[in-house]
């Protein structure tokens, strides 16, 4: 009977550590979760005013597309572009959206036959960039962040 009090003293020394609570630091909790995040996308996408921000990330996503399309169609159309060939053409241009909604011109990559046939389109392009409405930053977790986004536009000039 000693003997099993002993061994009963024992077992409940031992399992003490089963019922403590292992204390976790903030910062390793803020480190699993900032593992958890996906850094290269965002929970809204950069909105102009016509834009719903109530809509699909995808409907946000093509919504802004338009918008800048349609800016830059319309300054296209205010200026006369003279060319000896027929040009058609995709231009990607970057954007650096930062989280105040300050839009940027990074780049402009085309073709060396559309850059050849029309120098002005970098500057058209700071130009229609310059004259773009109000722009909203994307949001990541509801915090304004800043965004880099590839626009393709379609050139055809005949």
């Amino acid at each position: 009977m000693h003997k099993l009090g002993l061994l009963l003293c024992c077992c409940l020394l031992v399992s003490c550590d089963f019922f403590t609570n292992r204390k976790v630091s903030r910062e390793e909790i803020v480190r699993e979760e900032m593992k958890s995040i996906n850094w290269n996308d965002v929970d809204r996408y950069p909105l102009f005013e016509s834009c719903d921000e109530t809509s699909s990330r995808a409907e946000q996503r093509i919504c802004f597309q338009k918008e800048f399309v349609n800016h830059f169609y319309k300054t296209l159309s205010n200026h006369q572009l003279v060319v000896r060939r027929d040009i058609e053409d995709t231009v990607k241009v970057h954007l650096l959206i930062d989280n105040t909604g300050k839009i940027s011109l990074i780049s402009v990559n085309k073709s060396k036959e559309t850059e050849r046939q029309l120098p002005a389109l970098d500057g058209l392009m700071e130009l229609t960039v310059s004259r773009l409405p109000k722009v909203y930053p994307a949001l990541k977790r509801d915090i304004p962040v800043s965004t880099r986004v590839v626009m393709p536009v379609v050139l055809r000039v005949n």
